[in-house]
């Protein structure tokens, strides 16, 4: 009998040995993997907080380029604008001009040709010295 609880404590002493193996094993693995695990969140904010910084400089960056877009999309609507109120008065003074530049081309013509087909009647010439030379 005593060779029987002898045994049935060695065994139970090798069952508690293997159980408790075991179970240091498994609080090995699982603080291994809650290490590991704390790693990777650490590295999951680090890299979100990256990623939120961008954003917001993508942000900053797309509101200037909008504000950009919006300015030279106003310029030339002024332009136009402005240049569509001018072109009357353009068209008035190149009239005027026009006027003018006619004017000018029949007064011309008179001039020119009183000069090609002109003669000189004078009366009377007093003249002291006078030199005359032809043309060769």
């Amino acid at each position: 009998m005593n060779s029987t609880i002898s045994l049935a404590i060695t065994i139970s002493g090798y069952i508690s040995l293997v159980v408790g193996a075991v179970l240091v094993l498994m609080s090995k693995v699982k603080t291994d993997n809650l290490n590991d695990l704390k790693e990777r969140v650490e590295i999951l904010e680090k890299e979100r907080e990256d990623a939120r910084e961008q954003h917001i400089e993508n942000q900053r960056a797309i509101s200037n380029l909008e504000g950009q877009l919006n300015t030279y999309k106003e310029i030339p609507l002024k332009s136009i604008a402005s240049s569509l109120e001018a072109l009357p008065k353009i068209v008035d003074s190149n009239s005027q001009i026009l006027e003018t530049l006619k004017g000018s081309a029949v007064i011309a013509a008179t001039d020119r040709s009183q000069l090609v087909n002109s003669s000189q009647h004078i009366k009377n010439q007093v003249v002291d010295n006078q030199t005359v030379r032809s043309k060769k």
